[in-house]
């Protein structure tokens, strides 16, 4: 299947080290729980050494206390194959992450990009590539504009829009890509509309996986392995992977810190 679908092999990670005021990150206003700093960078840590357990070639950038959301670097950088593109949080103190992201994307040899537009936003929790094509959240985060910048990037891609309803944030926080041609699709308000959505403008048929839990949808893919959510945090979803993706390699991963301020796997990296 993975051939069928062109999926990218990938071989890198960009991550960063988790910002010591993390629990000013962006969050929803019924976020209120603390995240235990030491507890967040275990998890952290965890989650690097399985990417380079993976075969990938990981780069760190380090921590900046100045931008608490800096480790969810998935939000400042969008890579498709030998191009990345820069993009333009919507809030304004995250706009601060991109800068180095820049500079770190060119240095590893990609085309770089950037959103230069004052009134464009586009962050990467909303968007997803398939390897035949893309999907692109249009949310309180990712604008119109946003996703036209997104679109002249990257031509060689089918790119669709697909509404995201607030107080959602990103599409990632409800649909994600499992495994080529699967999309794990949380079983819930924005789910439901929102795999409609995939199925009404696509260019191809996938399959949803359904997710019964919020945000459990959100797991990774990479080289034939998914990491995913684990027993202990969400059992019911835990058991969906275990059950209806075991041909692949699962690795079950904790996300119990970030999830306090709304964030979970894939947020923590940028895969090329």
């Amino acid at each position: 299947m993975a051939d069928i679908w062109n999926f990218p092999e990938f071989t890198r990670a960009v991550v960063r080290e988790v910002s010591d005021n993390v629990n000013n990150a962006t969050r929803s206003p019924i976020s209120t729980e603390d995240i235990d700093l030491d507890k967040c960078r275990a998890e952290w840590e965890l989650y690097v050494q399985t990417l380079r357990d993976l075969g990938l070639d990981v780069t760190v950038i380090p921590q900046d206390p100045s931008l608490p959301d800096c480790m969810f670097v998935e939000d400042s950088c969008i890579v498709v194959g030998d191009t990345a593109l820069i993009t333009r949080p919507a809030c304004g103190p995250r706009q601060g992450e991109t800068a180095i992201m820049e500079e770190i994307m060119a240095n590893l040899g990609l085309k770089v990009k950037v959103v230069e537009s004052d009134t464009a936003t586009l962050e990467g929790g909303d968007v997803i590539f398939t390897g035949k094509e893309i999907f692109c959240g249009d949310s309180v985060l990712s604008n119109e504009e946003g996703f036209a910048i997104l679109q002249e990037t990257f031509p060689d891609y089918p790119c669709h829009s697909i509404f995201v309803e607030y107080p959602e944030f990103h599409l990632k926080g409800y649909m994600a890509l499992a495994a080529p041609g699967v999309i794990a699709t949380c079983d819930n308000e924005w789910g439901h509309p929102g795999w409609k959505d995939i199925c009404d403008t696509s260019n191809y048929t996938y399959k949803p996986l359904w997710i019964p839990d919020d945000f459990g949808n959100n797991c990774m893919f990479i080289n034939g392995n998914i990491i995913h959510t684990t027993d202990d945090q969400k059992p019911d979803t835990y058991a969906v992977f275990k059950k209806q993706m075991a041909d692949y390699n699962l690795i079950a991963m904790p996300t119990e810190e970030v999830s306090k301020v709304d964030a979970a796997l894939t947020c923590q990296s940028i895969l090329f």
